[in-house]
């Protein structure tokens, strides 16, 4: 049983992730400590404020973690198409964390502009800001890279938002500089700056979340008809459907084959379809074929869409 396990590649898949996911908590932590240290000391609110943007990222870290270590149980009973959505459900989590971060974050400029602190800049300020910049986009490059690899969902997202804590470190740095050059208002400049960033990545993620859970279409319909009906025994496709998550795709759609065709000889065209259809979307986990008698009507109870 075990065995059986460990040879699944998707198994392997998360494996690999979780491995991922380790490494990046624990650098995303030392990143956040070391920003929220040295903001508080030096009174920088913008860094105080991407701080609390990367603590953020580290708990999506440990959100993703959890999700994984359910979503590698195969399919049961109760789950028959296995629990591979629980990466979305941990997405969503962590867009929530994310608005948080921007409410936290709203809070803390709000203290700050009413009580007139005045940040402390100095060249070990911008050697603080500029190596978790380095850190952040080492991070996001190796995350992206790695969710692409193994298709999933949690790293491509966590990239996203820890490329955000780069940008954010930029502003950090330009409202530092404003404040070095005379002008203290630029510290609260930069931190509604990382507002901005926080507040795009958490409708991004929120997007790309809900887009899974309302079953958006993944494939294109035309270029799936394309690879159906390029055998020459199959006489049309229509009702073409995708839904799911990257990596894992389930299709639908409807073949019309000659009514005279020996059912043995459907059922090997069926298997030619599926096995077209993989190579030519890799992603696939699924396909669901109908078989139709093919006569001259016009289907006018099909949508467009799907047709």
């Amino acid at each position: 049983m075990n065995d059986s396990i460990t040879a699944n590649p998707q198994h392997s898949n998360h494996v690999a992730v979780r491995r991922v996911l380790w490494l990046t908590l624990a650098l995303n932590i030392m990143v956040a400590v070391i920003k929220l240290a040295y903001g508080y000391h030096a009174n920088i609110v913008s860094l105080q404020a991407d701080g609390f943007h990367t603590i953020f990222d580290a708990l999506s870290n440990v959100i993703g973690l959890v999700a994984l270590s359910i979503a590698m149980h195969p399919p049961d009973r109760e789950h028959p198409y296995g629990h591979q959505k629980l990466e979305v459900a941990a997405s969503l989590a962590i867009g929530m964390m994310i608005v948080l971060g921007f409410i936290e974050v709203g809070r803390g400029i709000w203290h700050a502009a009413a009580g007139g602190t005045v940040p402390t800049i100095n060249p070990a300020s911008y050697g603080v800001v500029i190596f978790t910049i380095c850190v952040s986009l080492t991070v996001s490059w190796y995350e992206r890279r790695a969710g692409k690899r193994y298709n999933s969902m949690i790293l491509t997202t966590d990239a996203a938002h820890t490329f955000t804590d780069a940008l954010a470190g930029v502003a950090v740095l330009a409202g530092m500089y404003l404040v070095h050059i005379g002008f203290p208002v630029g510290d609260i400049l930069a931190a509604l700056a990382v507002m901005i960033f926080i507040g795009a990545t958490a409708f991004r993620v929120l997007r790309e979340g809900l887009g899974v859970i309302v079953d958006a279409s993944l494939l294109d319909a035309e270029a799936v008809r394309n690879v159906v009906e390029a055998l020459p025994q199959v006489r049309s496709c229509h009702y073409v459907r995708s839904r799911g998550m990257p990596g894992h795709v389930h299709l639908d759609l409807h073949i019309t084959l000659d009514p005279q065709m020996r059912l043995a000889e459907a059922g090997e065209l069926l298997l030619l379809v599926k096995s077209r259809l993989h190579e030519r979307f890799p992603e696939l986990l699924d396909i669901l074929v109908q078989i139709e008698p093919h006569y001259p009507v016009h289907y006018e109870d099909v949508p467009e869409a799907l047709l």
